[in-house]
């Protein structure tokens, strides 16, 4: 079948949404097909595949669907929003001159869509503003979507886990500086989710500060040699829920000795009366960050 004559369906999928959807566009917004066959249903043209394109492209970036269907019927020629040298559905509209802040909720669809490229923009889109409102804003509102969505559901795993693994590379990319890590962070020895600390990771090194990542799932022995080797001037230790929350890892850290000047627990996951004295309990993305950032 020619590329010029597409159902909804395959319309749909060229471009990452549901048929429900591109159907809900014509409905409200006019923004359908323009070709018939004699006999047949109406099809989507490539200029049409083209405004769905960009359609799609400015909700995701934040733009209010009736805003968007007037921008994408209002484009002359919507060909030229596709990246060069891609077919109508296989690219992605270029990018405006103008364009509104990422947000969590763009973010969700871009992943919920399967969209690597898309979530790679908006990833970066957010990380220009700062790793922390990218994180507080962006990042991990739309992993908590997700994650909730799955809960109930049992569904969105597949992006939960494209959208994860995104991140972290994205993260990854935040230079890091050329000084020796003073902080050491670490997951308890059943946390499986690091990204908080991944993030963690990037924002002190936009502030200058170097740190030493060791994961999820960190063995206390594995932990307390790590200490013994490195020497460092704090360790936050990572529990996302109560389950995965290990009090005697951190009343082993607080036996080290020399122990270091900051030992806290970070996330949500930690029961303030059941920590080892002299722990940190460090339950906000901003207060971890500031707490480390302020050592001398």
């Amino acid at each position: 079948m020619a590329e010029t004559s597409l159902s909804a369906g395959e319309a749909a999928r060229r471009i990452g949404v549901a048929a429900t959807t591109i159907r809900t566009w014509d409905r409200r917004y006019g923004l359908g097909p323009s070709y018939r066959e004699p006999g047949r249903h109406r099809r989507y043209s490539q200029d049409d595949l083209a405004r769905l394109a960009l359609m799609r492209r400015l909700t995701v970036d934040g733009v209010a669907p009736a805003e968007a269907a007037r921008i994408a019927k209002a484009t002359a020629d919507p060909l030229s929003q596709m990246s060069p040298g891609t077919r109508p559905g296989s690219g992605r509209p270029s990018r405006p001159a103008a364009r509104p802040p990422a947000t969590g909720r763009g973010l969700r669809r871009a992943a919920l869509a399967l969209d690597p490229a898309d979530v790679d923009r908006l990833l970066e889109l957010a990380l220009a503003r700062g790793v922390v409102p990218a994180w507080t804003t962006v990042i991990a509102p739309a992993l908590r979507d997700l994650g909730s969505q799955y809960s109930v559901a049992g569904r969105y795993i597949a992006a939960e886990h494209l959208l994860a693994s995104a991140v972290s590379a994205a993260l990854a990319k935040v230079p890091r500086p050329r000084t020796r890590p003073q902080i050491l962070l670490a997951c308890a020895p059943a946390e499986q989710h690091c990204l908080p600390l991944e993030a963690l990771a990037a924002a002190l090194a936009e502030r200058g500060t170097a740190s030493r990542m060791l994961g999820a799932r960190m063995p206390v022995n594995a932990l307390l040699e790590a200490l013994a080797r490195t020497g460092p001037a704090a360790v936050l230790i990572w529990a996302h829920a109560p389950v995965t929350a290990d009090y005697d890892q951190l009343a082993a850290v607080a036996r080290t000795r020399p122990r270091p000047p900051v030992v806290a627990a970070c996330g949500p996951g930690w029961e303030p009366a059941s920590l080892p004295d002299g722990i940190l309990l460090l339950t906000d993305f901003q207060q971890a960050l500031d707490a480390v950032t302020r050592l001398p």
